[in-house]
């Protein structure tokens, strides 16, 4: 089983029944849903995801989001300490809030699912491509 953390795009996409960024990428959610891959939730992602659902921007809420997240396959992430320090060593990505998502990647050792392009041009973090 791979796990991967997800930021907020690639998460509202998926739940919408988008195609997510590459095939690869897509894959690795369709491969949670069947139990073969963990996709993880950091807490900014759901942070996002509340004000861009206040702002009418997307029609996913937190309750569906939660709904995804009783499945063990979908894991929250809160905000710690450890993953703030990371994110203060990550000097190429200068939207707070993406480099929170980023850190926690980093933190983990695991692969991060986006396609913001600088995060992927960032040094610092693994991206699924």
């Amino acid at each position: 089983m791979s796990n991967y953390v997800t930021d907020t795009q690639a998460l509202v996409k998926f739940m919408l029944g988008a195609r997510v960024i590459n095939e690869r990428c897509h894959k690795a959610f369709l491969d949670a849903d069947q139990g073969r891959n963990r996709i993880i939730i950091p807490a900014v992602v759901l942070m996002e995801i509340l004000y861009l659902f206040e702002k009418n921007r997307i029609s996913v809420d937190l309750l569906k989001t939660e709904e995804l997240m009783k499945s063990s396959n979908y894991q929250f992430e809160p905000l710690s300490l450890e993953i703030i320090k990371t994110a203060s060593e990550i000097d190429d990505i200068p939207e707070l809030h993406d480099r929170l998502i980023a850190a926690t990647a980093r933190y983990l050792d695991v692969p991060l699912i986006t396609n913001d392009p600088v995060i992927i041009a960032s040094k610092h973090v693994a991206v699924l491509k």
